[in-house]
């Protein structure tokens, strides 16, 4: 299943050494020309070959009026007014994104946004990793900066069972 990614996921699984968390559980992760720029800047040698290896995909696409208008009402960076715009024209449901109006507007639009903390708990799920692995994952995100607030923390951790 294929999702669009803003810059912030990549970015911050790239900081911690788990970009492999994208890969494995999406086909292909797509993002616009204007996302790669602000991706490659920061954390970029794990990104760039996430692209040489064609796992992510940079698209080309032109930034939709309606997404134009209510990204600029809710104060939306450009790179996550692109990749909605992105999402919507390839009918690409899945939306990486940690800015909390970024999936506000995707959840507008009819988008599943999907955070890094989402991304964790998938690969839990689905057993990539383990509770342990997981627990570490987010620490290590808190720690590059993710938000995260200690209700949503805490019933995160209490969703988890226990490793056997």
């Amino acid at each position: 299943m294929p999702v669009v990614s803003d810059a912030s996921p990549l970015i911050l699984f790239a900081k911690i050494g788990r970009l492999d968390l994208l890969k494995k559980l999406y086909s292909e992760v797509l993002i616009p020309r204007e996302v790669e720029k602000e991706v490659t800047r920061q954390e970029a040698f794990p990104i760039i070959s996430g692209i040489r290896e064609g796992w992510i995909k940079v698209e080309d696409v032109e930034l939709s009026s309606e997404v134009k208008g209510m990204g600029e009402k809710l104060g939306l960076h450009e790179g996550e007014m692109y990749a909605l715009s992105l999402a919507l024209h390839k009918n690409i449901k899945g939306f990486l994104a940690d800015d909390k109006l970024a999936r506000v507007a995707a959840r507008i639009t009819g988008l599943k946004a999907i955070g890094c903390l989402g991304v964790v708990m998938k690969a839990y799920e689905t057993s990539i990793i383990t509770r342990s692995e997981a627990v570490n994952t987010i620490q290590k995100l808190v720690e590059v900066g993710l938000w995260i607030s200690p209700e949503v923390l805490g019933e995160v951790l209490t969703s988890m069972e226990v490793d056997k």
